[in-house]
């Protein structure tokens, strides 16, 4: 049910860059072991004498890691290929087990992006188009913005943050417009995203890098879409979502999880619905209208439907459960 609600989840555009530690095992079909002189060794040699040298592992899924090690320690360049060809895809390079640079590249081996760690919290963020001009240059302390610059497909700048304060154009990889981010003291406070037609797409406000405050979304034509209330990065308050213009739904969250009375409505404007939830389960009644009159009401006890004879015991269970506790907890303050 609750997938209905939500309008826009980030999509996951590519693999989580683990380093090259993680090769997920159950995956591996082969694991070669070279010592850097070029012969090979066995993998119970390289673990007793850690010859420096390099690993190569084959995956399932066409991918094969290349990681360099000395001492034991991953130290110099560790590359993954993309899924069944021999084009880098992912790129890291090691300090005696430091990870001091990454870089992904596209299917052709231009790059996408890179990530160059020039301390133990500061790093600098690179991207390119997908004709290899720039996109983007970043400095990051942590998750704090202190500089950024951001370029047209022109190679002109359009944005730019400075000391934490300013505005970041965000665009895909041919150039359309994605989102304007303001930025204030390194932090985002706002994001504007837009459809590729330029149309504003949602307008959601934010602290220290969370949803904080109203989002509102919207659809190609400008139409509401939906209003929500955000507080550290949960919906938390209530929710409107629409259709063709007109209201559908109201629901009330708490911490992402439904919590209240959620109510569906024809044309935004009669009761067609109304769903009892506490926290993620329905929990009480759930009426069903026709016109102006109540229909049929089911009932539900922590999510399971039951009848309202039981709920109602169970109810007067919980009530008398609550009154005990609180009476030994004041007895016990005393």
């Amino acid at each position: 049910m609750m997938n209905r609600f939500i309008l826009s989840l980030p999509l996951a555009l590519g693999v989580l860059l683990t380093g090259c530690n993680d090769d997920s095992s159950n995956q591996v079909i082969s694991k070669r072991y070279i010592h850097k002189y070029g012969y090979a060794v066995s993998q119970s040699e390289w673990d007793s004498h850690a010859y420096p040298g390099q690993v190569v592992t084959s995956l399932r899924n066409g991918v094969t890691i290349t990681a360099t090690y000395e001492n034991g320690a991953l130290h110099g360049p560790c590359t993954h290929t993309h899924p069944h060809s021999q084009t880098v895809q992912y790129y890291y390079l090691y300090n005696f087990g430091d990870l001091k640079k990454e870089i992904e590249y596209d299917a052709l081996g231009m790059p996408i992006q890179e990530k160059a760690q020039l301390s133990p919290h500061r790093y600098c963020l690179t991207k390119w188009y997908g004709d290899g001009s720039p996109m983007s240059v970043e400095d990051y302390a942590g998750d704090e913005l202190l500089d950024g610059k951001y370029y047209t497909l022109n190679n002109e700048i359009e944005s730019q943050v400075e000391r934490g304060i300013g505005l970041r154009s965000q665009r895909d990889q041919n150039g359309v417009l994605l989102s304007k981010d303001t930025f204030d003291a390194g932090y985002m406070t706002k994001r504007e995203t837009y459809f590729a037609s330029g149309s504003p797409k949602s307008l959601t406000h934010y602290t220290f890098n969370k949803k904080n405050g109203e989002r509102l979304v919207y659809t190609e034509k400008g139409e509401p879409l939906a209003v929500e209330e955000w507080v550290n990065d949960q919906l938390h308050g209530k929710a409107t979502y629409y259709a063709n213009g007109k209201k559908q739904i109201d629901v009330y969250f708490i911490n992402g999880a439904r919590n209240g009375i959620e109510t569906h409505y024809v044309d935004g404007e009669i009761v067609e619905q109304e769903i009892h939830w506490v926290f993620d389960k329905r929990h009480g009644p759930t009426k069903f209208y026709v016109g102006d009159n109540l229909a049929k009401t089911e009932w539900y006890y922590d999510g399971k439907g039951v009848s309202k004879r039981r709920f109602d015991e169970m109810d007067k269970l919980d009530q008398m459960i609550t009154q005990s506790s609180n009476d030994f907890n004041q007895t016990a303050t005393r």
